[in-house]
């Protein structure tokens, strides 16, 4: 590494790479270009561009990293919002030179380009309760007594998945919200509790908020209001059911909704995409086959699976809390040290990153 590498960053994303470059200590060893034709026309050995997945995707995207392809030695995209057409890009753009870095996880595999792990809401999700307010969890909530209701199943905007769950719940039982189909925000749609819940206390809305990844003051630190565990929900149900961001049988997308009720130390059953239990329990995580079949997991018809899924909701109502919270305690105490112990940025990112620049990259 006696000569500097050649980065070419895109001027808008540069503070986001500056981060993760000075975080994988590469600072030192490489010169970033914002201006491309500088970046093309420099004599560098090694050349390395690096992108985040637009969001939404624009089709101007795909051409530029198709040019960068062309001139450069590799191409690292950033994947933090893994969707349907980010992952029909990744397909159409499967070229050894191109690698990506997703949050979730693809249940198939790329024929050429590499694909690493990037668990990035993880990571920003666990940082408040880990190093900003670290006790705070454990004196306010009770996860192994008893409640009044079973499961909270805190639906957001409209989906299939959120439509059968918000038709099949009872809603006497558990505590469900559901701001469904809406075709504009208004300050109605987050003040009513049938449509939606968010932690009250300690929270400081300056503003009117229009979408929940939209940073808050929550307890003094300025965070996304998505990422807030809603402490009050959990003290009055046992239980989550979790309906993740999206629910396509080919990748997993893993968000605060995944990483909220694991950080509660809360039994959760998930309506998403087939094998999204496989996978976390692939990365350490345990699931609870045994109080409930979780065979829903493995099933491809997605109706057929949520309603599997469901089924062991309605089960769960039917059983005293008490027996099943004493016997899925050691579940959930694992859960909650691996999801805080682990550093996810340094045990699955940084090694495959800091490899491009190391022109070792790993495969």
């Amino acid at each position: 590494m006696s000569q500097q590498i050649g980065v070419f960053v895109p001027e808008a994303t540069d503070a986001l790479f500056h981060f993760h470059l000075f975080k994988c200590y590469l600072t030192h060893t490489i010169q970033v270009y914002n201006d491309q034709d500088l970046f093309v026309s420099s004599q560098h050995d090694h050349k390395v561009a690096c992108f985040q997945m637009p969001y939404p995707l624009d089709s101007a995207f795909e051409s530029t990293v198709k040019y960068f392809v062309d001139h450069c030695d590799h191409v690292l995209i950033l994947v933090s919002e893994l969707h349907g057409n980010t992952v029909l890009f990744m397909s159409r753009n499967d070229h050894e030179r191109i690698s990506y870095f997703i949050c979730g996880e693809l249940n198939f595999n790329l024929a050429r380009s590499p694909v690493h792990k990037f668990y990035d809401w993880f990571s920003t999700t666990v940082h408040f309760y880990k190093h900003v307010r670290p006790h705070l969890l454990a004196s306010q909530l009770s996860p192994y007594t008893s409640k009044p209701k079973y499961f909270d199943a805190l639906l957001g905007r409209k989906k299939p998945h959120r439509d059968l769950a918000y038709e099949t719940i009872d809603h006497e039982t558990n505590v469900v919200t559901y701001l469904g189909k809406i075709t504009e925000f208004t300050q109605d749609d987050f003040s009513d509790q049938s449509k939606w819940r968010w932690e009250s206390a300690g929270l400081q809305l300056d503003k009117q908020v229009s979408w929940t990844v939209e940073h808050v003051n929550y307890q003094g630190h300025v965070m996304s209001l998505s990422q807030i565990v809603p402490l009050e929900v959990y003290n009055e149900t046992a239980y989550s059911l979790v309906t993740e961001t999206n629910h396509d049988n080919h990748y997993n997308f893993y968000t605060e909704k995944t990483v909220k009720p694991i950080l509660g130390q809360r039994l959760f059953i998930h309506l998403s995409g087939q094998n999204i239990l496989k996978n976390l329990r692939a990365i350490g995580f345990k699931t609870f086959d045994c109080v409930i079949d979780e065979s829903y997991d493995q099933e491809p018809n997605p109706v057929k699976r949520w309603n599997m899924a469901l089924d062991q909701v309605r089960y769960l109502s039917t059983i005293p809390q008490q027996e099943v919270l004493e016997k899925i305690r050691p579940i959930c105490e694992h859960n909650y040290g691996h999801m805080m112990r682990t550093d996810w940025y340094r045990q699955y990112f940084m090694p495959a990153f800091t490899s491009y620049f190391l022109q070792t990259p790993q495969t």
